[in-house]
């Protein structure tokens, strides 16, 4: 349930920032969103200094391996949209190449969080989807609230 709900979180992410942008952030904005979530992070997971200066490097490194696993499946996908109809066969090998896919998903969470528990507490990290999820709801209402969204 909470792979379903963090691969669900990436997908919010993604639609979110290309929502205003189409496709594509403004540097500043890329720069305004990367210092929101760090202080929103940092403050909710209430992150000593030391903790922070070793958590950043990690939890990004966990993301780009999440984004890179993204970029796959949305390949995956757009292969699979462009055959109307496919054999039982391809559906099968389809849905085991989605199940490897939140397999992987996974396995970067679970080594990305034994890395993370060795310098963080593990009550900060247990901490840590709630609060990912906190942060995009409120990023998605505020970019929905925006001028030039609403067009």
């Amino acid at each position: 349930m909470k792979m379903k709900i963090l691969i669900l979180m990436v997908f919010v992410w993604g639609s979110t920032l290309s929502l205003c942008a189409q496709g594509k952030l403004s540097e500043e904005k890329r720069k305004e969103f990367e210092a929101q979530k760090v202080a929103y992070f940092t403050q909710t997971l209430d992150l000593t200094p030391e903790e922070a200066a070793v958590f950043w490097p990690l939890y990004n490194e966990m993301m780009k391996k999440f984004r890179e696993q993204d970029v796959k499946l949305r390949e995956l996908q757009c292969e699979t949209h462009k055959t109307k109809k496919l054999t039982e066969e391809q559906e099968k090998q389809r849905v085991m190449d989605l199940l490897q896919h939140e397999q992987k998903m996974l396995d970067i969470k679970k080594e990305y969080y034994q890395k993370l528990m060795k310098v963080v507490p593990a009550q900060k990290i247990a901490c840590l989807d709630r609060t990912e999820r906190k942060f995009h709801r409120q990023l998605l209402q505020k970019i929905c609230k925006e001028p030039e969204c609403r067009k």
